[in-house]
């Protein structure tokens, strides 16, 4: 991945840590201090809407401080810290888009964002803590991930990774308990290796995927075990 000055994990710290700081100070104060953290005409043009008092920022304007037509796994990122917060409906939403990216995923193009994705906006508060996360993760990115085990993520295994995400995106889609929180962490591990060269967070995200499933399969088991005595009870066998 090019790391150059508009395109590394610091600077989409800054812009992320400059929105965020807008947002809590009512946008002013934070946009007339963005622009000397967060070079680039596609930042500066989202501080300016976020002074203006848009209640909290949209997934377009998320994917924009990071450059314009984000590339699939940042995209995908981006997606996967959104099925985190516990709001009813935005994993279902967010698992199609996950899925149309898994099925061109390791193609070198831009990832289109659907117009009706883009405009959704998230509230304030949540704005303000995705924008938080989204730092810190770039800030981990830019300290600590490296290149090693780089043929865990060589183009020949695109494919398979594809299905992981896809089965990501499947576990996203059932609507559980907190079931949207291990496979969207798996996500972000797969993304953050993928854009680095990082095998060890391609193994990880496995890992965390794995127990995502193991957790969705346990609670589907219940719930299939307490219908069956429900259903027995009501309608107990003939002797």
């Amino acid at each position: 991945m090019n790391h150059g000055p508009e395109n590394c994990p610091r600077t989409w710290a800054q812009r992320c840590r400059a929105w965020a700081e807008g947002l809590g100070s009512g946008g002013t104060a934070g946009a007339s201090s963005s622009h000397a953290e967060a070079p680039g005409a596609v930042a500066k043009a989202g501080f300016e809407g976020s002074a203006r008092g848009a209640p909290g920022i949209s997934i377009a304007e998320l994917v924009d401080l990071h450059g314009h037509g984000g590339s699939r796994p940042l995209l995908l990122m981006l997606l996967a810290c959104l099925c985190l917060p516990p709001i009813m409906g935005l994993g279902t939403a967010m698992s199609v888009a996950i899925i149309a990216i898994a099925w061109q995923w390791g193609q070198p193009t831009a990832a289109a964002l659907p117009q009706r994705l883009g405009r959704a906006r998230l509230s304030p508060t949540w704005s303000r803590r995705t924008l938080h996360a989204l730092a810190w993760l770039h800030d981990c990115a830019a300290a600590w991930i490296r290149p090693r085990l780089t043929w865990l993520a060589h183009h020949s295994l695109s494919g398979l990774w594809a299905l992981w995400i896809v089965w990501m995106a499947l576990l996203i889609f059932i609507p559980l308990p907190l079931g949207n929180i291990l496979p969207g962490l798996s996500l972000i591990a797969l993304c953050l290796g993928w854009m680095h060269r990082d095998g060890l967070l391609l193994l990880l995200s496995l890992l965390v995927g794995a127990i995502g499933s193991a957790y969705a399969s346990g609670i589907v088991a219940v719930a299939v075990l307490a219908a069956w005595r429900a259903w027995g009870s009501v309608y107990p066998p003939l002797a």
